[in-house]
Order: structure tokens, then sequence, then C-alpha cells
């Protein structure tokens, strides 16, 4: 089984999911530290020397390389499920589960400590980091509810969602 974590950015994706990877005995995949390899640049660096469709475009094609992987944690760039088809090919291909905390937690989260390493949020005050969510999170949110799995809490624990995965029988 695939399982593809998507979110705003600092929702706990990569965190959850490699914990989440450990206890299933799953293998965990970074959308973002892939493109990262395969460019031999930072996501900043790409954003800055390619722009964004070019980020975007790699994005999809990485998420395409994921459709081959056996019992495996995708944790994607927040972007991800907005472009192309990518929101349509994932639950084609996997479990989707969209991790949703408040708009306030995630510029709590950002500022300071993991914004200043995503070149969308460099360099802004906690209101501008605020703000920037809270309109990522309106234009994004048609998508990411489209994810078969929401959990709207700031306090998310791999074991609580490892617990619904095996409630609603997604694993044994």
């Amino acid at each position: 089984m695939l399982i593809y974590l998507i979110g705003l950015p600092g929702s706990g994706k990569s965190t959850i999911g490699k914990t989440l990877a450990q206890k299933l005995t799953y293998s965990y995949f970074d959308m973002d530290d892939e493109i990262c390899a395969q460019e031999n640049k930072t996501i900043e660096e790409i954003f800055a020397d390619k722009g964004e469709n070019y980020f975007r475009e790699l994005e999809h094609s990485v998420l395409q390389d994921t459709f081959d992987l056996k019992n495996t944690i995708i944790s994607t760039g927040g972007g991800v499920p907005c472009y192309f088809d990518n929101m349509i090919e994932m639950k084609k291909h996997g479990l989707t589960i969209f991790i949703n905390p408040t708009t306030d937690e995630l510029a709590n989260r950002l500022f300071g400590h993991g914004g200043e390493n995503r070149p969308m949020l460099k360099g802004k005050t906690h209101k501008q980091i605020l703000d920037f969510i809270e309109a990522k999170y309106k234009e994004r949110a048609p998508y990411y509810e489209q994810a078969k799995l929401i959990f709207s809490t700031n306090k998310l624990k791999p074991e609580d969602l490892l617990q619904r995965l095996k409630k609603e029988n997604f694993i044994s």
C-alpha cells in the first residue's frame, strides 16, 4: 500500500511520515528530498534558478515515480495535490491523508524555525507567515479536502493515525 501525506508546509508530513513508516515497517519517501537529490540543489535554489513551473513539473515527475513503490509512506510537498492531475493520481494509487493543523499553529511552527528554509516564507514576519498560510489554505483546501482521511488537529501523533488506519481496515 502507498500512503500519501498531504498538507500545508509545517503540518508534520515528514515527521509523522518517518515515524509511521517505522511503526508499519514501511519504506519512507520524501518527495522534496528526492527532488533536491535529483537536482543537487535546495528547493530554494531550484525556485531561484528555474522558477516555480519547473519545480512543479519536477514534483509531478517524482510523484509518478512513486506509483511503482510498495508499502511506502510518501510525504508530498504542500503544493503537490494542486497541480496537474496529481490528487486524482494519488487517490488512484494509494491512500491520501490530509494533515490539517490550524493556520495559527502552522504559523507558530514555521516562524523562526523551519520557515527560513522555505522559499516562499524566507524573511517574513509572523503576521506575514500567518497571512501566507491562510491564503494558501484557501487556495489549496479544495484539493486537500479530497483526501480519503482528514486529521484536523494541532497534536496529531503517529500512533493516532496508525490506530485510525487499523480501525478503518486500511491496514491489519
